[in-house]
């Protein structure tokens, strides 16, 4: 019996130290010293274009989407399962039970009930509707006053800056005089 085992380990390697000498002391001030060329300024010097692999290209990837399929959980399973894994945020179906689809019949006093009801409901939310235009309203204007206090503020402050900056200037003048 032989098993392979694939091992990594971090082990210590000396980097050999490597010195290279530039003699630019011994040119004279007026010459530039000029080392090796690097690929692009080679290039460039002699119209070479840059290799271009096909294979380096970045291409999309094209997957089908995958569809699954919804797991049906048996109702006698479902207890036994951890609340993590039951079946709760699942789109009810679109037939109702066989009560819901029975249309209700009212007799002429739950008409009538039924009737104030929904005029009360209408009459709540016209109610609500008015009190959120006339809100918005007050919100626009009292932007629109904290707007002028604002700006009434700032030519203000601006007013005082300019008349302090006025004042040190005289001082500076006073002094070098």
């Amino acid at each position: 019996m032989s098993d392979i085992v694939f091992m990594r380990a971090w082990v210590n390697v000396e980097v050999p130290t490597y010195c290279n000498l530039v003699t630019t002391s011994l040119q004279p001030r007026d010459q530039m010293w000029q080392g090796m060329r690097t690929t692009a300024e080679l290039r460039k010097a002699h119209n070479i274009p840059i290799p271009h692999n096909k294979d380096s290209v970045y291409k999309g990837i094209e997957r089908k989407v995958r569809k699954f399929n919804a797991i049906e959980v048996p109702r006698k399973l479902q207890p036994l399962l951890p609340f993590k894994s039951k079946p709760k945020d699942r789109p009810k179906g679109k037939k109702g039970s066989a009560v819901d689809m029975i249309p209700e019949i009212m007799n002429i006093g739950e008409k009538k009930i039924h009737g104030a009801l929904q005029q009360l409901h209408l009459l709540k939310h016209e109610k609500t509707r008015k009190e959120k235009i006339k809100r918005g309203l007050q919100k626009k204007a009292h932007e629109a006053q904290k707007a002028k206090t604002d700006e009434i503020t700032r030519k203000r402050q601006r007013e005082d800056r300019r008349e302090r900056y006025r004042e040190e200037d005289k001082k500076k003048k006073r002094a070098r005089k």
